[in-house]
C-alpha cells in the first residue's frame, strides 16, 4: 500500500497519474512522424547564476532553445518545426546541471503553408552550429536581464568576467536519430516530462549517518543526510514555473491553425474533439502494468488503536 496524495509536480510518487494524462492528451496533437531528440546544455560557469537566479536563466535557457531550433528551420530548411520542451536540472548522482530535452518534429510545414516537408536524412543540423546559436540567444536575454537589474549582486566588472568566461566557449548541444512512430515518441517523452531528481526505487538505504542510492552503470553514491537534501531541493522549481513548453506547431492547438494545416498537408485527420473529462474515481482507476487488471486506489481510513503488547505477568 503505497500513498499518492500531496499531487506536488516535485514528489516522486504523485507524478504517475500526471504523466497518463499529459501522454493521452498530447496522443492528439503530436504529428504521425518521427521526431529527433535534441539536449542543450547551459556550461558550468553560468550554474552557479543558475541558481541564484533559477526563473531568469530557466526562462532565457527555454527560449533560446525554442528560437535557435524555429530560427534555423526557417533559414535552413524553409520550414516550421513542431516542438516540445523540457526542462531538467539534475545528473544521477542529482548534481545541479541545467539541460533542456527537446523533440523536434523530423520535417515542417513549408513556409508558405501550403506543403509539409519532411526531412529525408537523420540530420538535422551541425552541432557546433547548434551551440553557437544556442549560446548567442542565451548570453542576449542575460544581457537585457542585467540590463534591467535582474542581477544587483554581480558588479558590472564581475558579469562582464563571467560572461568572457563562456562567450567564446563552445556549448554543448547533442542530436539523436528520429523516433520512427510518434507511439514511441511519446512513451519515451512521457520519461522526461515528470520525472524528478530521484525516485524512491533507487533509494538503497536510508540512515541516521548517511542516504544510499543508484546512480548508473551499477553504481552507488551515499551522502549524509542533510547533503542528500541539499542535493534535492535544489532542483525544486520556482512557483508557477512551467518546464514543459511547446512551440512552432505545437503551440497551439486552434482550429485551422498551423498544426491543422499540418495535418492536412499530411494527409492526416483533423484534431479529434476532446474526450469528457474523468471523474476523480475514474482517474483512479488504471489497467495493471503486470497482470493487465484494473488497479484501484482506495482513501484509508483511521483503524482504532491496538492495544499495548502484555508482559509476561499478563500471559
Amino acid at each position: 500500500m503505497a500513498y499518492n496524495s500531496c499531487r506536488d509536480r516535485h514528489c516522486p510518487k504523485c507524478q504517475a497519474l500526471a504523466q497518463e494524462k499529459w501522454i493521452a492528451a498530447r496522443s492528439r496533437r503530436i504529428l504521425a512522424l518521427g521526431h529527433f531528440h535534441v539536449v542543450f546544455t547551459l556550461p558550468a560557469e553560468l550554474r552557479s547564476l543558475a541558481r541564484l537566479h533559477p526563473a531568469v536563466v530557466y526562462q532565457a535557457m527555454l527560449r533560446a532553445v525554442a528560437d535557435t531550433l524555429l530560427e534555423l528551420g526557417r533559414t535552413r530548411k524553409g520550414l516550421t518545426f513542431g516542438l516540445t520542451l523540457i526542462l531538467h536540472t539534475w545528473t544521477r548522482e542529482l548534481a545541479f546541471h541545467p539541460h533542456v530535452h527537446v523533440l523536434v518534429s523530423a520535417g515542417g510545414l513549408g513556409l508558405d503553408g501550403s506543403s509539409f516537408i519532411r526531412l529525408k536524412h537523420r540530420y538535422l543540423f551541425p552541432l557546433k552550429m547548434l551551440g553557437d546559436v544556442f549560446r548567442g540567444k542565451v548570453l542576449a536575454a542575460l544581457g537585457a536581464a542585467r540590463d534591467s537589474g535582474k542581477f544587483p549582486e554581480r558588479t558590472e566588472a564581475a558579469y562582464a568576467q563571467l560572461i568572457a568566461q563562456v562567450k567564446e566557449k563552445r556549448w554543448i548541444a547533442y542530436v539523436k536519430r528520429p523516433f520512427r512512430k510518434s507511439a514511441h515518441v511519446l512513451q519515451y517523452l512521457g520519461r522526461y516530462t515528470h520525472r524528478v531528481g530521484i525516485a524512491n526505487s533507487r533509494l538503497m538505504d536510508v540512515t541516521n549517518d548517511q542516504v544510499t542510492f543508484r546512480t548508473k552503470f551499477g553504481r552507488t553514491a551515499s551522502l549524509e543526510p542533510v547533503a542528500f537534501l541539499h542535493r534535492l531541493v535544489q532542483h525544486v522549481l520556482p512557483q508557477g514555473f512551467r518546464k514543459i513548453r511547446h512551440a512552432g506547431l505545437y503551440a497551439s492547438a486552434k482550429p485551422g491553425g498551423p498544426l491543422d494545416q499540418a495535418r492536412q498537408a499530411l494527409g492526416e485527420t483533423t484534431l479529434p474533439p476532446s474526450p469528457p473529462p474523468e471523474t476523480w474515481l475514474e482517474q483512479q482507476m488504471r489497467a495493471c502494468p503486470v497482470c493487465g487488471g484494473m488497479v484501484r486506489r482506495v482513501r484509508l481510513e483511521p483503524t482504532a488503536p491496538r492495544a499495548p503488547p502484555m508482559d509476561e505477568a499478563q500471559c
